[in-house]
């Protein structure tokens, strides 16, 4: 897997808004802690206008993409919102440029997308890390940190307390993944996710519960947990319940779900949908040790 280079300050870096409209105020804070980084932001298209949900045209948004990747002087993209609106344009996006001259893509929710798009079809890191929305909850300081820091190359670890679900065992593998529901829905396309020999990283949000059931259900059906590594279980935010009620918690669900394997399984890693968003560097190695202390994940890039 190819890592685009590390940031260095003075370097540019791109805003953009591939799916939904993002309010202002979040762009300027976002504006301000790239500055405060030393980073200098250069503001796409996309940014300001408005069309339904989406932060522009289809055609705008895909231009704007294509305009950050093929500029020689941007070294990283950063979305500003997930949402949803990817989709719509990745097949219309000429990452030719990009193989060759390859940049820190930034983002989660549809960002994911672009994650395994980047990885699948270019064999490229990305990182998924916080955007500028989630500052309409506050700035989380350890989460814009651990974003600096993997933009930047510095030491990425992290340790997380036990889970009473946590199937114990170590793995050393590339991670990949997002969010579940988005992975389930490029199957079959060009930005599926290639999860053989890898650690998958899994987070949620919104969903009732038998919609969790059958997304898993979608990627085993898929043969996506046949050669994992690994399962690392990022938050499940706002699970609606079902009525009448499915019976088991969001996590009971995935356990079930990979039950047959023997790959480790830690949950409540603080990354996705809540307060705290950590950052992953997605086509990384990573070592993951989930013992009866907690769970430890490593970068190992440098």
């Amino acid at each position: 897997m190819t890592l685009p280079p590390f940031l260095q300050k003075g370097d540019k870096v791109g805003v953009v808004s591939t799916s939904n409209f993002t309010v202002p105020e979040y762009i300027d804070g976002l504006v301000n802690i790239l500055r405060e980084w030393g980073l200098e932001p250069v503001l796409g298209k996309s940014i300001g206008p408005r069309q339904g949900s989406f932060a522009g045209s289809d055609e705008l948004r895909k231009t704007d993409l294509q305009h950050m990747l093929d500029n020689e002087e941007i070294k990283a993209v950063l979305q500003t919102m997930g949402g949803y609106g990817i989709l719509r344009i990745i097949d219309q996006v000429n990452f030719h440029q990009f193989k060759y001259r390859p940049k820190w893509l930034v983002g989660y929710s549809d960002t994911t997308f672009l994650h395994s798009h980047v990885q699948g079809m270019l064999n490229t890191a990305s990182i998924q890390g916080t955007m500028a929305a989630d500052l309409e909850a506050g700035f989380h300081v350890s989460s814009w940190e651990s974003l600096r820091k993997a933009l930047f190359g510095e030491k990425l670890e992290y340790t997380v307390k036990s889970h009473p679900l946590n199937r114990l065992g170590k793995a050393q593998a590339t991670l990949v993944g997002g969010t579940l529901s988005i992975l389930c829905n490029a199957k079959g396309t060009f930005s599926e996710v290639n999860t053989n020999g890898k650690i998958l990283f899994l987070e949620e949000v919104g969903e009732h519960k038998f919609r969790v059931d059958s997304y898993l259900t979608s990627l085993k059906k898929a043969g996506k947990f046949n050669y994992l590594k690994g399962l690392l279980v990022g938050q499940l935010t706002d699970i609606q319940e079902d009525e009448p009620p499915y019976g088991k918690s969001p996590e009971e669900i995935i356990l079930e779900a990979v039950k047959e394997y023997d790959f480790p399984v830690a949950f409540g890693f603080p990354a996705g949908h809540g307060k705290v968003n950590k950052a992953l560097v997605f086509g990384a190695p990573v070592q993951l040790a989930v013992t009866e202390q907690g769970t430890s994940i490593r970068f190992e890039y440098r």
